[in-house]
């Protein structure tokens, strides 16, 4: 069996690498950097992050600041292993974004970012099946489920689990109410529109800078085919934390 570590650059997370190291070790498993069948993010929710993008079945080992998505405490490392070898873990399946415009092709986790590059509000059409309408700020946020526990929480203060579909969130609206708006897991297109002059606008995949648009530009976001698979030995509380318990699963 052949695993790969994705970690951060922290002390407490190099000092479990160390440990897993000793563990893998013990039980026979391969350390590659090239074709793994398991990817083990050590870290927080943003090494979980890099961690699905190799595509990969990712085992999420807690050692952030925050980790909402992470089930394997440190010390419970060796017995999420065990359970591994045994195949004793279930497959939690999360769904991702496909995003599309002027040739880029890429898909994230939690986020889509439009964000203005200047420090200027940028006015984006939403146009979808059911909705269509135009909202003025600094900018927005197509979030998955999973994805509204991070970037899109800290400006909406809204967490959307369990359910099939997309959540707008809207970064800083002028003169509205309105932080953000779940909507069916249907294809949407985000226009830039037109204030009198031609704005550069940023186009973030996971916090990841992708591409620069401008006025006029259309985004065409919609829930990709693909999933990512990440392996649960422990039950993890929706809103940050592991459950107590023997095996919690």
């Amino acid at each position: 069996m052949k695993v790969k570590i994705v970690h951060n650059p922290f002390p407490k997370a190099q000092s479990i690498v160390r440990k897993a190291l000793e563990i893998f070790k013990n039980y026979g498993l391969e350390i590659t950097d090239s074709d793994p069948d398991y990817v083990i993010a050590i870290g927080g929710d943003g090494t979980l992050l890099k961690a699905i993008k190799y595509g990969k079945p990712v085992i999420a080992v807690k050692a952030g600041r925050r980790g909402f998505l992470m089930d394997v405490e440190p010390e419970r490392l060796e017995c999420a292993l065990k359970r591994l070898i045994d195949g004793d873990f279930k497959i939690q399946e999360y769904p991702l974004l496909k995003l599309n415009t002027e040739g880029i092709n890429t898909l994230a986790f939690n986020e889509v970012g439009i964000i203005s590059e200047q420090p200027e509000t940028i006015i984006l059409n939403f146009k979808s099946d059911n909705i269509n309408f135009s909202i003025e700020g600094d900018g927005a946020l197509i979030s998955t489920p999973q994805g509204s526990t991070g970037w899109a929480l800290s400006a909406t203060g809204n967490i959307i689990l369990d359910v099939d579909a997309i959540e707008l969130a809207f970064i800083n609206p002028v003169l509205s109410p309105l932080r953000s708006v779940v909507i069916s897991s249907n294809p949407i297109t985000i226009k830039i529109e037109d204030k009198g002059y031609n704005q550069k606008i940023r186009l973030t995949s996971d916090g990841d800078i992708v591409e620069t648009v401008n006025t006029g530009d259309e985004i065409h976001v919609e829930r990709a085919k693909e999933k990512a698979k990440v392996l649960r030995f422990f039950e993890i509380n929706p809103i940050g934390g592991v459950l107590s318990g023997k095996n919690n699963i």
